[in-house]
């Protein structure tokens, strides 16, 4: 009995000294959706290992104090002394990735909407990881078909930095966007009352529907941050046409009715997969940056009923169901 108990301790003592200290050091706040399903695809991915997570809240708070946040991450990350850094979203890789890898620590990246080359990104030896690039067009005229005769549509998004690459991204710098027989306008607002008048007004306007992107960074009139549910779900009630979205975690019942979007959660298990190589010793060398997984159908199920809507996935795609 003792010769086994002391091979199980031995055994036990070699699996810890394969766990490695990973920070996970988030753009945003803990309650964010995005976070919550990228985070899960993390921890998937890099089972056994020692996960810490820190968080910028840089949705909330505005961007003079953005430097300072990255500076407090910075010194739990030279407290901490991790084998690996996991920067998620744009902010956190702005402010730390380049300072992380020139201290020697290996970084991976997800949700990366800019251009890696723009910060100097693209060909870091110690940096690499997985970029978040929503469908857009296809999106766009694939659930202008759901509704027959469909001809103008509406984008509409927050005025963060994000929000602002993902669209000049996919239309550049225009506002008026023509896609076959789609004219699409595009909108920006961090004013929550603003944002509530694009929404009601968008019917009269003559749109046929509202596509739903960022909405995080919207203000009341005391310049106060609004939760981000409260805004998505004042948007779906109060919206006189049909609300669809280019992310799943705005799809489901007191939400958008669907479309074709990404997820978090595949960013999340991409960049895990990609940080559990690294930890085995794979050169960084032989894991380039890549593109995360393309999107998905989702639907809400809720939605479809009280607009009487019916998807048409092409080449017969799955389906994923909200309520």
């Amino acid at each position: 009995m003792t010769r086994w108990l002391c091979l199980l301790l031995l055994w036990l003592s070699s699996f810890c000294c394969l766990a490695a200290k990973v920070l996970v050091i988030h753009s945003y706040h803990p309650g964010h959706p995005w976070i919550h399903d990228y985070s899960r695809g993390l921890a998937l991915s890099l089972p056994g290992h020692e996960l810490s997570h820190l968080y910028l809240n840089t949705k909330y708070l505005p961007p003079s104090q953005f430097a300072a946040q990255g500076d407090l991450a910075w010194l739990s990350y030279l407290q901490l002394k991790p084998d690996l850094v996991i920067l998620g979203d744009d902010n956190a890789i702005d402010l730390l990735a380049l300072r992380i890898a020139r201290h020697g620590t290996p970084v991976v990246f997800l949700g990366m909407n800019d251009n890696p080359r723009h910060g100097g990104i693209y060909g870091q030896p110690l940096i690499t990881g997985v970029l978040e690039r929503p469908l857009m067009k296809r999106n766009l005229l694939e659930m202008a078909q759901m509704l027959d005769g469909a001809r103008r549509v509406k984008v509409l998004f927050d005025a963060s930095s994000v929000a602002s690459t993902a669209l000049h991204d996919n239309f550049g710098t225009q506002q008026q966007v023509t896609l076959g027989p789609l004219r699409v306008s595009l909108a920006q607002t961090n004013d929550y009352a603003q944002w509530q008048q694009q929404v009601l007004s968008a019917k009269e306007q003559g749109y046929q529907a509202l596509f739903v992107g960022l909405y995080h960074t919207l203000k009341d009139v005391s310049g106060q941050p609004v939760e981000a549910d409260a805004v998505l779900q004042w948007s779906a009630q109060h919206s006189p046409v049909p609300l669809f979205a280019f992310w799943e975690f705005s799809v489901g019942p007191q939400g958008a009715v669907g479309g074709l979007v990404i997820q978090g959660y595949d960013q999340g298990v991409l960049a895990g997969q990609m940080a559990q190589q690294i930890l085995a010793s794979a050169p960084l060398s032989s894991l380039p940056i890549r593109i995360g997984e393309r999107a998905s159908y989702w639907f809400s199920r809720s939605q479809l009923n009280r607009w009487q809507l019916t998807p048409r996935p092409k080449e017969q795609s799955p389906i994923h169901w909200q309520p």
